[in-house]
């Protein structure tokens, strides 16, 4: 009798690299070019597959059949668990849950197929638009600077691109992601645009007098 699972363990396994420099050039090109195409679609879905586990994770309160090990009990907050579980990535599932739980209209078939940048700027389009199947469409396929440009011109929306910001040294990104986590505890940010201006904010008010007296 086959063994039904809701969910593949098919592990994503390492190439022989020295077969693959030992292949003729056409041989070789062809299965590495599989490999990285491969690669692009998983990193492309990852934001759409962790928000939708994140999701299954919160409406069935699945975090308190776990046992923190801490504190010899079962986990209590869905947040402890998260941090714990995910203590490198927990910022981004947490994007990546409120993301999906905005567009839970949207199948998830149809969801999984979206970029990131596209997902975030359809959570700022009109409900009634964004169910439209030209509209699913587009974020699939376009763009993020011609997604947001057909949005505005085709359906009256009021999107727009934002420049990313980028730091490449972890131990940089790692602080950011703690000061962006503790604007949201403390200043109520519920995105991480959001965040981001309050440790802007906060960071100009209390050095600004020092550049003035400085002037």
């Amino acid at each position: 009798m086959t063994k039904f699972s809701a969910i593949s363990h098919d592990p994503l396994s390492t190439p022989d690299w020295n077969q693959l420099r030992a292949m003729v050039p056409e041989v070789a090109a062809k299965a590495v070019g599989g490999l990285l195409v491969r690669l692009d679609r998983i990193e492309e879905q990852a934001f759409a597959f962790r928000g939708e586990a994140m999701l299954v994770i919160e409406e069935r309160n699945l975090f308190r059949f776990v046992l923190d090990e801490e504190v010899g009990d079962y986990y209590q907050s869905f947040d402890k668990w998260l941090k714990d579980t995910l203590p490198r990535s927990w910022g981004y599932c947490r994007d990546a849950l409120r993301a999906r739980k905005e567009l839970q209209d949207i199948p998830f078939e149809e969801f999984s197929g979206m970029k990131r940048c596209n997902i975030h700027q359809l959570t700022k389009v009109s409900s009634n638009v964004r169910i439209l199947p030209e509209v699913i469409t587009a974020a699939k396929s376009l763009p993020e600077k011609a997604f947001v440009s057909q949005m505005n011109e085709n359906h009256n929306q009021h999107l727009e691109t934002k420049t990313p910001i980028v730091m490449a040294p972890t131990d940089d990104v790692e602080e950011f992601e703690t000061a962006l986590a503790l604007a949201m505890l403390c200043e109520g940010c519920t995105t991480r645009a959001e965040a981001i201006r309050a440790v802007s904010i906060s960071y100009i008010q209390d050095h600004q007098g020092q550049v003035e007296q400085s002037a």
